[in-house]
């Protein structure tokens, strides 16, 4: 049974590597062929400032006996995958992100553009790694089969000094998988 006051050195001794740091991570996107270039995908992790890790989430599913609602475990639910990018004067990220999603639906046409009408050819996959303090891999996330929801509006103003631009990608998900590195 653990000590109801246990000592600091107690806790230290079980707080492994300091604490998983959430400003220490990666990010890996490939965009579908034809959308981006290499340089594309490998600007696209440098640029994301910000992503999450996913939740995982069952879905319930009640049944009715008797007067009582019984609650069973249903199916996995993934939720949608949001990351923040920093814009670059050439626009290379966005550009991008706004290929794919006209690809997919063409802003013009309402369509996808020609074979595109098969979901193989706009999903692709991300992975999101958490590293240690030493920028080893601890963890990783990969988001399997996504493609873009909504590329975010970027905020115009005279008064936005001394920052750079910033806009946000909404990802629908297939699934997720994740494995422990260490």
């Amino acid at each position: 049974m653990a000590a109801l006051n246990p000592s600091v050195s107690e806790f230290i001794a079980n707080f492994q590597g300091g604490g998983a740091r959430p400003n220490l991570y990666e990010v890996a996107l490939t965009f579908p062929a034809g959308i981006g270039s290499p340089l594309d995908s490998r600007k696209a992790s440098f640029t994301c400032k910000a992503a999450s890790l996913p939740s995982s989430n069952t879905g319930l599913a009640t049944v009715p006996y008797m007067g009582r609602q019984v609650k069973m475990a249903g199916d996995k639910i993934f939720d949608d995958w949001t990351i923040q990018i920093v814009n670059d004067t050439d626009f290379a990220v966005r550009d991008a992100f706004e290929r794919w999603a006209d690809a997919i639906s063409g802003h013009q046409s309402n369509t996808a553009a020609a074979g595109f009408g098969n979901p193989s050819r706009y999903y692709a996959d991300a992975t999101v790694t958490q590293l240690d303090r030493e920028h080893r891999a601890i963890k990783s996330y990969t988001f399997e089969a996504i493609f873009p929801l909504n590329v975010s509006e970027i905020t115009l103003g005279y008064e936005n000094n001394d920052i750079v631009e910033e806009f946000s990608v909404l990802f629908a998900v297939h699934c997720w998988s994740s494995r422990t590195t260490t």
